[in-house]
């Protein structure tokens, strides 16, 4: 097949490693593949690196006349069968392209739980535009539909995210600990992602704090960056956290990073699908998050981790205090979330899933 991804966000983020995952794989596969995306951004670079054919290309509105014409011209050049859009921008400049080009599809992707609108724009875009959307959760599908009776939920198909386990299985090199000065004895407690308000962090600091109390051997390494900084760095001054908390700012290496932790940490208020979760179950690590967006998908309470209420320091505190008081349990946890990665969360899954579907939408299988 021919596949084009379509990405007009000129950020970097969850969305944009999603993409490169798995067009690297398509790739991989035989397929030709390409991104279009706005020249000169992080995501065109890294497909770029990666060997993936990227179109960099100007994009002014979603039903702009240049943008279109464009889009138009490329498809009919390249001649691509499958379009997968990242954002309602896309979908509606490449679904009317699409509709200038023989052959071609479009298939929308929702990566965060957020509902559409009941308005004309909103219907036309997916009932007219999109011959198939994927949902990359029960809570992102769930979401679409609430407010859209006009969408129906058997051309919704949801696909979880994946990801490839085997750099996650390779033992521990306790080179992240020693980067931090952690020893062996230390109970690492990891949190990875930005250091924003939607994390969380202001209920998982009162909670480390309180665990911190009670075995004083915690730790708790916060890897990335974000306005949140300074906050956390009074917070720990003055509640005496600052050779508990240790700030590692960015790291490369995610897979070190799950490897030499003992529990990962997401509280989030709100999130696209938490692969960090993912990454740290492929790891063996028991996962404490809360029971938002698709993060209850992922980690099942009391078998793979604990999930908690969100804005809740006292039942964050103690799901942490439980691993601690039963390192038995936290290991029992971590290899059942190995497990329940290697059954649902892995690259090759959920790329089998979209090959599937990109081939029943060519076979007009799935109704537009």
């Amino acid at each position: 097949m021919k596949i084009l991804f379509a990405n007009t966000i000129q950020m970097f983020g969850g969305g944009e490693v999603w993409m490169l995952r798995a067009l690297s794989e398509l790739q991989r596969r035989g397929h030709t593949v390409a991104l279009l995306c706005r020249p000169g951004t992080e995501v065109a670079r890294r497909a770029s690196e990666a060997g993936i054919t990227v179109h960099a290309m100007p994009v002014r509105g979603d039903f702009g006349p240049l943008t279109i014409w464009r889009a138009i011209r490329l498809l009919r050049a390249e001649h691509y069968q499958i379009i997968l859009t990242n954002m309602d921008k896309e979908l509606r400049f490449m679904g009317i392209a699409a509709r200038c080009a023989p052959g071609c599809r479009v298939i929308a992707r929702r990566g965060i739980d957020y509902p559409l609108k009941n308005r004309w724009r909103y219907r036309f875009t997916y009932n007219v535009l999109a011959s198939a959307v994927i949902a990359n959760s029960q809570a992102t599908q769930k979401a679409l539909l609430r407010n859209a009776p006009w969408l129906d939920p058997q051309r919704i198909h949801v696909i979880y995210n994946g990801i490839d386990p085997q750099p996650f299985l390779l033992p521990a090199s306790g080179n992240f600990r020693s980067r931090l000065g952690l020893e062996r004895q230390h109970f690492v407690i990891g949190f990875v992602g930005q250091l924003d308000e939607r994390k969380g962090l202001e209920w998982l600091l009162p909670a480390f704090r309180e665990t911190w109390r009670q075995f004083p051997a915690a730790r708790l390494a916060l890897v990335g960056e974000g306005p949140l900084r300074p906050w956390i760095e009074t917070f720990c001054r003055e509640n005496h956290l600052t050779g508990a908390v240790h700030l590692a700012g960015f790291v490369a290496g995610v897979e070190e990073v799950m490897r030499d932790i003992d529990v990962l940490v997401l509280p989030s208020l709100w999130e696209g699908f938490g692969i960090v979760l993912i990454e740290a179950m492929a790891a063996g690590k028991p996962c404490i998050t809360t029971a938002v967006s698709s993060m209850p998908e992922i980690v099942v309470h009391g078998v793979t981790g604990y999930v908690v209420p969100v804005r809740d320091a006292q039942a964050l505190g103690n799901a942490l205090c439980e691993l601690l008081n039963d390192p038995g349990r936290a290991a029992a946890m971590g290899r059942a979330g190995r497990q329940r990665v290697e059954k649902h969360f892995t690259l090759a899954r959920m790329v089998d899933e979209l090959e599937q579907l990109f081939g029943r939408v060519l076979d007009k299988r799935v109704s537009s």
